[in-house]
């Protein structure tokens, strides 16, 4: 299932990616969540390129049917990894559920329009559950959408401190 979502920033493109290729940023991020054992387990950065795997524990609150809950526990671990193209402002994101057969990739595109960045991400999340895995895809799509918003906010709130 793809979707899209925009954020308007007020800050500019070469802003935002000093703050989202720093290792405190995500650690910060992640804990005002409400994440749990948050660990860095790759990051690499060059002048051109950044990458960053965290490892972080969620609960899980997605409204699973009854029918499909043998395959979502308690609380799930995720590893995201955010790649950059720091010349080309763009990147993914690519998130993995342990020992679940869900897969969510993004496509991150930040661009500079007057004084502010706009970034545009495309999401893609895939279940690989027979029978069941598009109504999975749905749940968790409207759950990312929610997710996603929270995120945003504290990614806004957080944008001051790390200029």
């Amino acid at each position: 299932m793809k979707y899209s979502e925009r954020i308007q920033y007020t800050n500019s493109t070469q802003e935002l990616l000093n703050i989202f290729t720093n290792p405190d940023f995500f650690r910060a991020k992640y804990a005002a969540t409400g994440a749990r054992d948050i660990e860095i387990l790759d990051m690499q950065a060059t002048p051109e390129r950044f990458m960053i795997k965290v490892s972080r524990k969620v609960p899980s609150d997605v409204p699973i049917p009854s029918f499909a809950k043998s395959f979502v526990p308690q609380d799930i671990t995720l590893i995201q990894t955010d790649s950059w193209d720091l010349r080309t402002a763009t990147g993914t994101l690519d998130i993995q559920f342990v020992g679940i057969p869900v897969k969510v990739r993004c496509d991150l595109k930040l661009v500079d329009a007057a004084a502010n960045a706009i970034e545009d991400l495309d999401f893609d999340i895939r279940v690989n559950v027979p029978l069941i895995g598009g109504k999975l895809e749905k749940l968790l799509a409207d759950d990312l959408k929610v997710k996603f918003a929270k995120d945003t906010e504290i990614t806004l709130g957080m944008i001051p401190n790390y200029l």
